[in-house]
């Protein structure tokens, strides 16, 4: 496959201890054996991820503009009519306040 990147140097526990303090996580020891454990596996495994491919080939640094609409000639716009609308129905408040204007006669 190629040449692949040296694994970032492992974390100790005292460092982790250090990074848990400073974001004001309180761990037993267990927890932090834990952490650390999945830290190291973290970076072998980020290890295992190609870098081969340039960034051009990745979708997620691609961006392609959509081709340009061709403009419509004028028959096309003035054959194409809207759509009758219908009548507005009226709102609710204003038939509630039919209704109490009605009963207070």
């Amino acid at each position: 496959m190629g040449v692949r990147p040296a694994v970032a140097p492992s974390i100790t526990p005292v460092e982790m201890a250090l990074l848990t303090a400073r974001a004001g996580l309180v761990l037993n020891p267990g927890q932090m054996a834990d952490l650390v454990l999945a830290w190291r596996q973290l970076l072998e495994l980020a290890a295992l991820i190609p870098r081969e491919r340039a960034f051009a080939d990745d979708f997620a640094f691609v961006f392609r503009l959509a081709p340009p609409l061709v403009a419509r000639s004028a028959p096309e716009r003035s054959a194409r009519r809207p759509a009758p609308r219908a009548p507005a129905k009226p709102k609710k408040r204003e038939t509630a306040r039919r209704k109490t204007a009605s009963r207070k006669r």
